[in-house]
């Protein structure tokens, strides 16, 4: 197959950054090359791309012999980039705006901001919400609470993520109505919430989604996800597996240069 030279960059530079993340032991921002690396290749993958070509790239013999393993290091490497981030806020924070030097903030508000629209098109007042797979640093959570001014509960199944989380959220100056939960997020009883959003990186998303069926099938459901090319950074939603339940998409955000996920939202049908 001949490869126009933006397609041969994009595979150069995947390849190249599986081999570093291969070999290099600590997977954190306090490794420059991790950080050089890492920044590149965001970069490189967030230029628009037309879908066939984004296609061709990922049916390569290559990229598919290493994108699983691929795939996992970069999870690793996004929760110790997290990790790094909500130690060093810890104790430093009072209001939302003090997270202004992350390296993704102002990506995290245009996210946000999008995944608000497309939710105001199918969903009226939201006076409570849950937040799946929050992460050490709950900027998302934070973020949705603001726009809805709903009470929210962060859920996440990892010890230090939840201490981290919690730390941060409890020193925010007229700290939000909210509650954090240690918990597999399969097993959370979801009856009090209008709204519930599941991370990317949450890996039983089919699971989760039974049990809220379960207990609030009402609700409305928003799962990030990736399209086109930025599955070589993230795992898509495989829809397929929601076979247990019976939902329906009824909006769907798209991502840009600017914003690598796209976010899906559902509804079931009674």
């Amino acid at each position: 197959m001949k490869w126009s030279r933006n397609q041969e960059k994009i595979i150069h530079t995947y390849v190249g950054a599986y081999e570093t993340l291969r070999k290099e032991a600590d997977l954190s921002p306090d490794n420059k090359i991790i950080n050089r690396v890492l920044s590149e290749l965001v970069s490189v993958i967030s230029k628009p791309l037309d879908q066939h070509l984004a296609t061709e790239i990922l049916i390569q013999d290559e990229i598919q012999s290493i994108r699983g393993n691929m795939l996992a290091k970069l999870n690793i490497a996004e929760t110790l980039m997290e990790e790094h981030y909500a130690k060093s806020y810890a104790g430093k924070v009072s209001n939302l705006e003090d997270f202004h030097t992350f390296l993704y903030w102002e990506n995290y508000k245009e996210l946000i901001k999008t995944e608000m629209k497309e939710l105001r098109k199918v969903k009226g007042e939201i006076r409570s919400f849950a937040f799946v797979g929050t992460g050490p640093l709950p900027l998302s959570p934070l973020l949705l609470q603001q726009e809805l001014g709903a009470s929210m509960t962060c859920i996440d199944i990892d010890e230090q993520a939840h201490s981290l989380g919690k730390r941060i959220i409890k020193q925010l100056e007229g700290e939000p109505t909210s509650d954090y939960v240690l918990k597999d997020g399969a097993l959370h009883d979801y009856g009090e919430f209008d709204l519930v959003w599941i991370a990317s990186l949450v890996p039983n998303k089919e699971k989760i989604l039974e049990r809220i069926f379960q207990t609030k099938p009402e609700a409305i459901v928003a799962i990030r996800s990736v399209d086109g090319i930025h599955q070589l950074l993230y795992e898509p939603v495989d829809a397929t597996k929601f076979r247990t339940v019976k939902c329906e998409e009824v909006a769907r955000t798209k991502a840009d240069s600017f914003i690598i996920n796209s976010t899906i939202f559902y509804t079931f049908k009674q």
